[in-house]
């Protein structure tokens, strides 16, 4: 079976890489092509791995896929709780609120997938195949160019999203492809190793390193994760 090129390297050193980019090669003095979209597993994903990327290029659209809200109130779990929140729902408006007002300061739009997070004990509804399918409707709806997903280093609903989008890849050749490293999962580097090594067996990895300007699109990024 012939591989898949998936060209990989290191962004910025402020949090956003490294890299990973299927498919078409971008240079390392090249621009992405837009339109450009980000796929966040949960509301602060994208923000905090690639933000200075995004912020990069204003107008791009943050596509992020748990962000339902439980039909039912359910007893708060640990992390709900260590935020303060008082129940399921209020939590997750209270994110809804915060991933906007993150993104107003990208300058980037936002989509909600609707899917349920695994930490809710009915998130029953979020198969593989629905979620396959919701991505690649979004992604040619939006007529992406340029996509930049999860690696899927760790966490359930971080490892779905990356297997979705290396799945959806031989559906859409003509797109760059970039995968980042998930923060704070980028931290444990045999995990990274791991992941990259299992990549390699169906994709051919090579380099990729987008030159950015740090000095305007850090503080852009800064402000963007205190918004959280």
């Amino acid at each position: 079976m012939e591989k898949t090129t998936l060209h990989t390297g290191y962004a910025v050193q402020e949090g956003d890489g490294p890299f990973v980019q299927p498919q078409r090669a971008t240079g390392a003095d090249q621009p992405l092509r837009g339109p450009v979209i980000a796929i966040s597993p949960h509301y602060d994903d994208a923000v905090f791995s690639c933000g200075q990327l995004l912020a990069e290029y204003p107008g791009s659209t943050v596509v992020t896929v748990f962000t339902d809200i439980p039909e039912h109130d359910l007893a708060l779990n640990s992390w709900d709780e260590q935020c303060g929140f008082t129940s399921a729902r209020q939590a997750m408006h209270a994110r809804a609120i915060e991933n906007k007002a993150a993104l107003a300061m990208l300058k980037a739009q936002d989509i909600d997938l609707h899917f349920l997070d695994d930490q809710y004990p009915d998130a029953t509804q979020n198969g593989a195949n629905l979620l396959s399918d919701t991505l690649a409707s979004t992604i040619s709806s939006e007529k992406a160019a340029s996509v930049i997903f999860p690696l899927g280093l760790f966490h359930r609903d971080h490892i779905r999203v990356s297997d979705a989008i290396f799945d959806l890849l031989p559906q859409f050749p003509s797109i760059s492809w970039i995968a980042y490293e998930d923060i704070p999962y980028r931290s444990q580097v045999l995990r990274c190793r791991e992941r990259l090594r299992a990549l390699s067996r169906t994709c051919v990895l090579t380099p990729f390193r987008p030159a950015l300007p740090r000095w305007r699109t850090a503080e852009h990024k800064q402000r963007a994760v205190i918004a959280y």
